[in-house]
């Protein structure tokens, strides 16, 4: 009876142990709440699709906390967390966050104006705005070097929250101006539409395109292996086809 009992505790602790070995191994990154259709409030996008295929590809089990972008920003930068998503790069990430190898997705800086108040239009493919302007930019959000030279110029930075709210302090008049992020998936009016704006606000000039990929930070103990884990899975989703097949899930044709 003993030796029946042994056999069968030796065969559920080898069960067991195996079972833990086959378990996927798990890593908690951070992700926007604020930037649909690539990542959105409820947890879902295609930027969040993307980067939870390339890391199961390469057997790790990602868990996404979605929070606002500027925690998001600031716990990568701080080395408080492996990695966010979704972001640009700026100097001062240097030596603190490097970026995977290839971007996510690609956004347009866009200027937008009240209807009632049209902006001067600068030459074709220029960025300028009349000195003492006041625009509306995000919180935290990476811009262009065109963009961040509105500043130098004389414009006058003003936060918000999100792409939404500074369309809806540009229509309340607030600001004179906001540079809003947009795509060549959706309309350039789709965050005006979405914050009901529409008929009060519309784009205005283009200040240049922008990568969005996903940071890593260099301090924190799984960051750099999480980028090389993340890089080669990327690779392999954009070979099998997997990788087209989220963005024809999220952007059919």
């Amino acid at each position: 009876m003993t030796t029946i009992f042994l056999a069968s505790a030796l065969q559920v602790l080898a069960a067991s142990a195996s079972a833990a070995q086959q378990a996927p191994e798990t890593l908690t990154i951070m992700v926007e709440d604020a930037a649909a259709p690539w990542s959105k409030s409820d947890g879902t996008g295609y930027a969040n699709d993307v980067v939870v295929a390339a890391f199961k590809e390469m057997g790790i089990q990602v868990r996404l906390r979605v929070v606002p972008y500027s925690r998001c920003k600031f716990m990568v930068f701080s080395g408080q967390v492996a990695a966010c998503f979704n972001m640009s790069w700026q100097p001062e990430f240097e030596g603190r966050i490097r970026f995977a190898a290839q971007p996510i997705f690609y956004v347009s800086n866009d200027v937008f104006e009240r209807i009632d108040a049209p902006l001067p239009k600068p030459a074709q493919g220029q960025c300028a705005l009349p000195a003492g302007t006041v625009l509306g930019i995000t919180r935290d959000y990476e811009y262009t070097d065109q963009v961040m030279a509105l500043k130098n110029a004389g414009a006058v930075f003003e936060n918000s929250l999100s792409d939404v709210t500074g369309l809806q302090k540009l229509a309340a008049r607030r600001f004179q101006a906001a540079v809003i992020m947009s795509n060549d998936i959706e309309g350039r009016n789709q965050k005006a539409r979405q914050s009901g704006t529409e008929h009060a606000v519309r784009f205005a000039f283009n200040c240049g395109v922008v990568n969005s990929t996903i940071g890593f930070s260099v301090t924190h103990p799984d960051g750099l292996r999480a980028l090389k884990l993340y890089d080669e899975g990327f690779k392999r989703i954009e070979a099998s086809g997997v990788l087209n097949g989220i963005h024809q899930r999220w952007f059919p044709l």
